[in-house]
């Protein structure tokens, strides 16, 4: 499980967008986008995924990830 720091997730459709990034992709078991705290709790399996592939969707939508 990765804990990211996604800047910019300032409102509900923001946290969709990450949603929206990382949903569906095969090696992510778990997905919980805290707005309040603006990170993404992710639980992937690491023979699938990265957390560098995972951080490149992130992106991918305009996020940064510290």
């Amino acid at each position: 499980m990765e804990t990211l720091k996604v800047l910019g997730v300032d409102c509900s459709n923001c946290a969709a967008n990450v949603n929206k990034a990382l949903a569906g992709i095969n090696g992510i078991e778990n997905l919980d986008i805290r707005l309040s705290e603006k990170v993404a709790i992710v639980t992937f399996d690491p023979d699938k995924i990265s957390k560098q592939e995972i951080t490149d969707k992130v992106e991918d939508f305009g996020y940064d990830v510290e």
